[in-house]
């Protein structure tokens, strides 16, 4: 067959050679519901009702009637007729159309293990990925279908685990519950999977002992016990299958009971959400276009019940307001989507959705607009756009409830938060007191736990990384912000950057990418992110991820600027270290790094004006025992830095 239709992921049409080949997108479902389906044929009024949703039934065949004609129109133009259309029929001649369908369709007589393969392959993408918000009906029969095809792999697991496999078998076995997991996170039978795929492994008791062992450094003594479902999920991976588990395995220390008055929760206001247009969207070469994308997002925004969204006339004001951000406080808008259109060889749209409260990106993404595809890909974009808004704002709100239960505890955290965005030892011994308030009121607060991790890294840090008792005090209040909050980045990341001073590169960027999955627009996770990968001996990967976090966040901390005058370094770009150096508020952090760069460029005086400086603030400053305890995976940057340091003059 000439064409074939790719239904898992987004639904096209393509060539021979995998090419995409334009056709109605109506005509396309059409042929994929009777592929699907099982059927030849529909009748007319059918399809009209599941395609369109209107009260009046002639409207629905008046818009068939015109999908028909722009479907014939293109049959005529690539040749085959995939469709035939009769007064009340609508006829799918299957012999000119291939499709992940049929494959999917012909794996009932397969072995199970065989069975797994196809659906694990076809499954890494969602059945009609992009097509979510269609008609009810048809809405429905996609979440019907889809909830097939989970059904079918996990029949088709269930029915493998039963026989002899080999090791090929079981990994593949086991990626197909990895597959379950992400369809149904809350399936009742997939730990169970999990525990006979391991077991016929003989992988259990390793996999308890690992939970163990990392229980036990994160949890410590803290008089704490974990989140509820997690120990419920814990138990039934490790104790179901092995009584014996529950005598030695998972046990917490006796949950703190603290009597108190029972409580009624205020009800939340649902949260108010501007989108502000560019407000340069007339320099795009097809304005009106842009016009129609701005509004398509506000339109999915609105289908919402989790948010309200600021009429667009209000929304426009506001991004054309000399001060946005005071109309918006005026206003009580708690987020607003921020756009920026890029024009030039490659155009394209920037979002990125800030929370007012404490001036966070949670959120933001870059879509390309090339003209030619930009009418086709608008609405694509938009149904894009408001899925990552209200999925964000949703899991955001959820977070503030966790913030938001002791207010005193809450405010001290933000007091010690606003001193901490300058490096200086007095900020951050303010801030430091200002968590330790907030644990005093609330000893499990997770953020001021990571706050006070913070504050002792920092220290390190800023005293030429003289005292290792700030490390391992930031190790402490690290592991019991994940432990206090388990789902919340910021004990991760304090624990990645703390285990990179340590020089434990690997635990670093293990925990430091755990922060980023859980808080993936979260830009200081990010830049912490591209620090350890700088000092991991990665410095190009680390320029990138650190430009990928000022991109977030463009009016950002210091912290931002020295890494990436860091990564440079690294890569012999010394303008570049200088540059990113001159953007910072307070420079004299990066002394050292200054200094050697200048060193490096020739500019001894400017080298040497630099050495002063900090023998000013550091007059014991050694060369050697200063590099001996800088966390640098591979020698060459330790000598790439020696030589800077000591042409300057150390």
């Amino acid at each position: 067959m000439t064409f074939s239709l790719a239904t898992f992921g987004d639904l096209r049409l393509v060539d021979l050679n995998g090419g995409p080949v334009s056709f109605p997108v109506k005509g396309l479902l059409l042929i994929c519901y009777l592929l699907a389906a099982d059927r030849n044929e529909v009748a007319r009024g059918d399809a009209a009702r599941l395609l369109w949703e209107n009260e009046d039934r002639s409207i629905s065949l008046v818009n068939l009637r015109k999908t028909i004609s722009r479907v014939l129109a293109r049959q005529a133009e690539i040749g085959p007729e995939f469709l035939t259309f009769t007064p009340t029929t609508i006829i799918l001649n299957r012999g000119t159309v291939d499709s992940d369908l049929t494959e999917l369709a012909a794996i009932g007589t397969d072995e199970p293990i065989k069975r797994i393969g196809t659906l694990v392959r076809l499954l890494r993408h969602e059945f009609l990925e992009s097509l979510e918000h269609q008609t009810v009906a048809f809405s429905a029969w996609i979440s019907g279908e889809r909830t097939r095809h989970a059904s079918l792999l996990l029949k088709s697991v269930e029915d493998s685990l039963l026989q002899t496999t080999t090791a090929d078998d079981r990994a593949l076995i086991k990626e197909a519950i990895v597959c379950l997991l992400r369809i149904n996170p809350d399936g009742e039978n997939i730990p169970q999977l999990l525990v006979d795929a391991y077991e016929a492994d003989g992988g259990v008791d390793a996999l308890r002992k690992i939970f163990e062992r990392r229980k036990s450094a994160i949890w410590g003594t803290l008089s704490l016990t974990p989140d509820a479902h997690a120990l419920e999920v814990a138990r039934r991976v490790y104790e179901k299958r092995h009584p014996e588990a529950r005598a030695v395995g998972i046990t917490t220390r006796p949950t703190l009971r603290v009597e108190a008055p029972i409580e009624v929760p205020m009800r939340r206001l649902i949260p108010r959400v501007a989108l502000l247009p560019p407000p340069d969207m007339g320099q795009v070469s097809s304005p009106p276009i842009a016009e129609l994308l701005i509004q398509d997002i506000t339109i999915g925004l609105s289908a919402a019940r989790t948010l309200r969204v600021v009429a667009p006339f209000t929304s426009a004001q506001i991004s054309r307001h000399a001060d946005r951000i005071a109309l918006i406080k005026q206003h009580s808008i708690s987020y607003f989507l921020d756009t920026r259109l890029n024009v030039g060889d490659e155009a394209s749209l920037f979002a990125q959705l800030i929370h007012i409260a404490n001036d966070e990106v949670i959120w933001a993404e870059r879509f390309s607009l090339k003209s030619s595809d930009l009418p086709l890909q608008r609405r694509e974009i938009a149904r894009r756009v408001a899925s990552g808004v209200i999925s964000e704002v949703q899991r955001n709100e959820l977070a503030r409830e966790y913030f938001e239960q002791n207010p005193v505890a809450y405010h001290h955290y933000l007091l010690g938060q606003h001193h901490l965005q300058n490096l200086t030892l007095p900020d951050i011994r303010r801030a430091r007191r200002e968590f330790r308030a907030a644990v005093q009121v609330s000893p499990y607060f997770a953020p001021a736990l990571s706050g006070l991790a913070r504050t002792h890294s920092r220290e390190w840090l800023l005293t030429a990384r003289g005292d290792i008792e700030h490390l391992k005090l930031s190790e402490t209040h690290a592991n019991r912000a994940i432990a206090a909050g388990q789902d919340l980045a910021a004990g991760y990341r304090e624990l990645g950057v703390t285990k990179l001073f340590l020089g434990d590169f690997d635990e670093s960027a293990a925990a430091l990418e755990l922060a980023e999955t859980l808080s993936p627009h979260y830009a200081d996770v990010i830049a912490d992110h591209a620090d350890t990968l700088v000092h991991a001996s990665l410095p190009a990967q680390g320029l990138e991820k650190i430009e990928q976090a000022i991109d977030l966040n463009p009016l950002c901390p210091d912290l931002y600027h020295w890494t990436a005058a860091g990564a440079n370094y690294s890569l012999g770009r010394y303008e570049g270290v200088l540059a990113s150096i001159s953007r910072m508020q307070n420079r004299e952090p990066a002394g050292r790094l200054s200094a050697a760069s200048w060193a490096m460029l020739g500019n001894q005086k400017k080298a040497r004006s630099f050495v002063r400086k900090v023998r000013e603030n550091y007059p014991e400053f050694n060369v050697d025992e200063w590099l001996a305890i800088v966390p640098l995976k591979e020698q060459w940057q330790k000598d790439h830095y020696r030589e800077g340091l000591l042409k300057a003059g150390f």
